[in-house]
């Protein structure tokens, strides 16, 4: 049986900007799973979809310059500030890897235990390794989030948008598409141009749009509302800049800061294919839901209370992610009990660390104890570069 100094399971964004920090400071490891896999299945699901973050805040990180998403991008033409699309952002993703880490295995986590100091990695080939830390860096692949009143629908009459493998699917159907975020929003556009007949479902009065930022603006501009890697405005420039600061804030309003900061809104190039294009239920709450005749029969309820029953062929959930530390399957049920939990996500320290000393998390599992910058791909830097520097001292002392 192998050993390393470090396994990291999950080769996103984020596992895979570690990887080369970690390669770069010579810290023996081993990095699995299919590269970009998460976001390879968006982009294959069909249709015109594209990342709502800036290209130059979706960076994968490497110690070595010439891996940015630019880098990528302008040699090949492509789009170097907004919108990029997905299927781009996955090919960079995998460029990325073939050039930086190209080490990293293909292989899925079966389960990881203690033994002693030491962690064991079961893979799913069978395999075994053992390693002084472990790093989760899985990303959102097994939160999707479906509301209590929708699970009582069988699949495949309901599906989160991040787990449709093809739009074309539901060519001809009746779609309820519940949400008003990006997801839900650019699941209706996506399933009205694949020929399906959606209609939109909004708690809010409104649906709310994001704005364009021209990139040629005053410099009066520029100082009010800064363009960051996490957006516009003094707030994302504060988070951006100083992506370490949050943690050292009371746990209360971090953790209500981290929810509540971006509400939900739709990216400003998706908003003509979607307003006047579809029907869209504003003040309107879905209930309950049930299937009837192998269809979903929804019951909503509107700003006064007045209910209504909406019978459809399929409900698409564009309702967000839930990160819980017991949906880590692969983690042995004792070592998940053990891990102290911010919500239902794992307590980290300073250095990424939860309460089982050498398991760390990274990524969207770190925000409630970083701050929302880590929802998304633009804290991969910084993860990336203080968890390396602090793996690198922990590896020499084991060697």
């Amino acid at each position: 049986m192998s050993e390393v100094s470090v396994a990291i399971i999950g080769a996103g964004p984020y596992g895979l900007s570690l990887s080369a920090h970690l390669a770069a400071r010579h810290v023996e490891h081993r990095i699995f799973g299919r590269p970009m896999q998460f976001w390879e299945r968006i982009a294959e699901a069909g249709g015109e979809r594209y990342l709502k973050s800036y290209c130059f805040g979706t960076n994968l990180s490497s110690p070595t310059p010439g891996y940015t998403f630019a880098d990528h991008n302008r040699p090949r033409g492509l789009e170097t500030f907004e919108p990029c699309s997905m299927q781009n952002f996955a090919a960079y993703g995998r460029w990325f890897q073939q050039n930086v880490v190209p080490w990293a295995e293909d292989v899925d986590v079966a389960r990881v235990d203690r033994q002693g100091r030491r962690f064991v990695i079961n893979l799913a080939d069978g395999s075994d390794c053992f390693a002084e830390s472990v790093v989760v860096a899985t990303g959102l692949s097994g939160f999707a989030h479906i509301p209590p009143h929708l699970r009582a629908l069988p699949a495949p009459l309901i599906v989160h948008t991040s787990e449709i493998r093809n739009f074309a699917t539901f060519a001809g159907r009746d779609v309820a598409v519940v949400g008003a975020g990006q997801s839900a929003l650019e699941a209706a556009a996506l399933l009205l141009e694949a020929g399906a007949r959606p209609q939109l479902f909004v708690r809010e009065d409104a649906v709310h749009w994001q704005t364009r930022v021209s990139r040629e603006r005053s410099l009066w501009r520029r100082l009010r509302s800064p363009i960051a890697g996490l957006g516009t405005g003094p707030k994302a420039w504060t988070l951006t800049n100083f992506p370490g600061a949050m943690h050292s804030l009371p746990d209360t309003w971090r953790t209500r800061f981290t929810q509540t900061h971006l509400p939900a809104e739709g990216a400003w190039w998706l908003r003509s294919r979607v307003e006047d294009k579809l029907p869209i239920h504003l003040g309107t709450t879905v209930v309950n839901a049930r299937e009837a005749g192998g269809r979903a029969a929804l019951t909503v309820r509107g700003l006064d209370g007045q209910e209504q029953q909406i019978h459809v062929d399929h409900v698409v959930a564009g309702t967000g992610y839930d990160i819980d530390v017991e949906r880590y399957a692969f983690l042995d049920p004792d070592m998940r009990e053990a891990i102290a939990r911010l919500e239902k996500s794992p307590r980290l320290n300073a250095v990424f660390e939860s309460s089982v000393p050498g398991l760390h998390f990274i990524g969207p599992a770190s925000a409630m104890s970083f701050g929302p910058l880590f929802r998304f791909v633009v804290g991969a830097e910084y993860s990336a570069q203080v968890l390396s520097a602090r793996l690198a001292p922990r590896a020499s002392q084991a060697a």
